[in-house]
């Protein structure tokens, strides 16, 4: 596998993320296997990881709770190649 640069917030992040996997299953997951997991599920996700490219508000806030979140959906529509 290559390197990638990754910003200290990243970084930071996915050592957390690892952690939270010791925790939770007692075993020790390295950065590479993590990163490799969430990529295989984004892959099986692929249409809805594009779509967070094509908008620029990839997070919704509710403007009465101020609660952030993720649409399930941002862009309706469009049929998925097998292919992408």
């Amino acid at each position: 596998m290559g390197s990638i640069a990754l910003d200290e917030r990243t970084e930071r992040r996915l050592d957390k993320l690892r952690a939270a996997v010791r925790r939770r299953t007692g075993q020790p997951v390295s950065r590479a296997e993590l990163l490799e997991r969430l990529v295989d599920d984004a892959y099986e996700s692929r249409g809805e990881v594009g779509d967070m490219f094509r908008t620029a508000q990839t997070y919704v806030a509710d403007e009465d709770s101020g609660t952030v979140r993720r649409p399930d959906r941002l862009v309706p529509g469009g049929a998925e190649r097998a292919d992408e």
